[in-house]
């Protein structure tokens, strides 16, 4: 006795998630730099909580700035040089998060 199995495929394969959907699933495609434009925010698809949000920005310091006043604090012996690394807008980074679940989408440094 033999058996025989058979595994009848669909002609045509389904639709993709992102052909369904319209968009891309998350994770497959994540936000760089070069997605924002700076300062400003952008309209963009969370990553997170999947929402159509514009990003909210805030400018800080970066880390740079830091280690920059303090090698010039040292090299200058305590003037007040030292506050210039944050002054320099060359230090900050603006960060893109989402208003609805405050997910990090990115930050870019100026």
């Amino acid at each position: 006795m033999s058996l025989q199995l058979s595994c009848d495929r669909p002609a045509t394969p389904p639709p993709s998630y992102s052909e369904a959907m319209g968009w891309d699933p998350p994770g497959s495609s994540r936000l760089t730099p070069q997605d924002f434009t700076g300062r400003t925010s952008i309209l963009t698809i969370c990553s997170k909580c999947l929402d159509e949000i514009e990003t909210t920005t805030v400018t800080r310091r970066g880390n740079a700035a830091y280690v920059a006043s303090f090698i010039v604090m040292l090299t200058t012996c305590g003037l007040g040089c030292w506050l210039l690394p944050c002054i320099i807008n060359g230090f900050n980074e603006v960060h893109h998060t989402c208003p609805s679940c405050k997910a990090s989408l990115g930050i870019v440094r100026l």
